[in-house]
């Protein structure tokens, strides 16, 4: 049972290294859990950091809501969980970070980096059910969301923007953002998540961003222009990395990572599969074909050797006729003559079958 359907677009700062991309992002359509990071380039191994945030988040976030994590009006900070709880997750996705870095070739002067680690941003989103017993299309769901940082989301609905999470400005992305650590620098204690819940519906589009491109959302949205959210749903990754360059050119997107998660959300019913769905086509086929034709002269049987050759002289004929064999024209101009013939073949079987049908049977 898939809750979302995912989009993903993103382009590194420099568009010729994207390898530098310190963004990350990671989906489980299934479990509806989306989650987007944006690691600091300053700090070192942020691209390591952002993508152990993302994927330990997707594969089981810190449960905040029960430990009395609470929803937090704009402007204001959430209330922090549980911080053993928090803390012990945080230890083991610290331990993911430094088990996968090489520090063998590091240059002098990037070693003493390694004392502060990585930092990143850190945003996802459950979807969860309502009702868990008997979940119909029509159905809305729960929608949780916490953030630290800077990376945003924004919710829309018929074309219309719902709220944008956690920043509402643009001018609050002035201000450097609350980071998550991958060293113990004894600092948690400010890192505190927030947090909201709202009703979101089928057909509903969650947009996940990093800071540069919410930023140019908020100023679009300020000055009366805003995103077209829903045009980007059916447009190509190139496409949408042309269009933040022709930005970044103009000086309306700052020069920095950009990724953009869509999120279309689903009924969460699960459809028939493509067999399933071909089965009774298939059943009802077969009962025909069982049932044999109508006894009449302009449906008259077709002898099971002229169907055969009939049917592979146009499945040859159709082959060859492909661009891998647009040399063979003698071979296709031999199998056109055969369909041909066994069409001849075919009408004169019918003809004689009408014949057969109209004379009067002879006297016993």
């Amino acid at each position: 049972m898939t809750r979302f359907e995912p989009r993903v677009f993103t382009l590194a700062k420099d568009a010729e290294r994207p390898e530098e991309n310190q963004d990350a992002c990671r989906t489980d359509a299934e479990q509806g859990v989306a989650a987007i990071a944006d690691g600091v380039a300053s700090s070192i191994f942020a691209r390591q950091w952002a993508q152990v945030l993302t994927e330990a988040v997707v594969a089981g976030p810190p449960d905040l809501a029960s430990h009395g994590a609470r929803r937090c009006p704009p402007g204001t900070q959430g209330v922090p969980g549980d911080r053993e709880a928090l803390a012990r997750w945080l230890a083991r996705r610290r331990e993911a970070w430094a088990g996968q870095i090489d520090v063998s070739e590091l240059a002098w002067y990037q070693k003493p980096k390694l004392r502060e680690g990585a930092f990143s941003t850190l945003l996802w989103v459950e979807i969860l059910p309502i009702d868990q017993s008997d979940r119909q299309p029509q159905d809305p769901w729960r929608l949780r969301v916490f953030a630290v940082g800077d990376s945003c989301l924004f919710h829309v609905r018929r074309k219309q923007l719902l709220r944008s999470f956690p920043v509402e400005r643009a001018d609050e992305l002035e201000a450097d953002p609350v980071v998550i650590g991958s060293v113990d620098l004894n600092r948690d204690e400010r890192v505190e998540f927030r947090s909201f819940e709202a009703i979101c519906r089928p057909g509903d589009l969650l947009v996940l961003s990093t800071d540069a491109v919410a930023e140019w959302a908020l100023r679009q949205r300020d000055a009366g222009r805003p995103p077209e959210w829903e045009e980007y749903w059916s447009k190509a990754e190139h496409a949408w990395q042309e269009e933040v360059t022709s930005l970044r050119q103009a000086r309306e997107m700052r020069y920095d990572d950009a990724t953009l998660l869509l999120l279309r959300v689903g009924d969460g019913v699960t459809a028939p599969d493509e067999a399933d769905r071909s089965a009774p086509a298939a059943e009802a086929a077969a009962a025909e074909q069982h049932a044999g034709p109508a006894p009449d002269a302009r449906c008259a049987p077709q002898p099971e050797w002229a169907r055969k050759l009939k049917s592979l002289s146009e499945q040859l004929a159709d082959q060859v006729s492909g661009p891998w064999a647009r040399g063979a024209s003698k071979l296709k101009d031999k199998l056109k003559e055969m369909r041909q013939s066994a069409e001849s073949a075919l009408k004169k079987y019918r003809d004689k079958f009408r014949s057969d049908q109209q004379d009067p049977p002879p006297d016993a």
